[in-house]
């Protein structure tokens, strides 16, 4: 069996305290292929630099207070979905779910 090799970590410890330092410009895989250090870093400089996207996110984050009774509506829709169906639902998805099939008909009590 071929003795193990010695982590980079270690290996810049052991550098470090003794203070030599066999740091190279290529990097040899196990395979034992030498592979030349490439200009990346060139590369990435003279890319160019992209914007931050203006897309919209996917999911907005919305802060809901409740009162006490439908906090304990909410929970007690939670306790009733799993008795009946035996399987835990979340009290988000519950809200998605009441958001979801709401149309302008459901709010004329408003």
């Amino acid at each position: 069996m071929p003795e193990k090799r010695q982590s980079a970590f270690i290996r810049a410890t052991q550098e470090a305290q003794t203070g030599t330092s066999t740091t190279t410009n290529t990097v040899t895989p196990s395979e034992g292929v030498t592979v030349a250090p490439s200009n990346l870093d060139s590369k990435l400089e003279s890319a160019p630099h992209r914007e931050a996207s203006t897309e919209p996110k996917k999911d907005k984050k919305v802060t809901v207070y409740l009162t006490q009774a439908q906090e304990d509506k909410l929970d007690g829709l939670e306790f009733a979905f799993y008795q009946e169906h035996k399987r835990k639902v979340n009290r988000i998805q519950i809200i998605r779910y009441l958001i979801d099939q709401c149309n302008i008909d459901n709010l004329r009590g408003l």
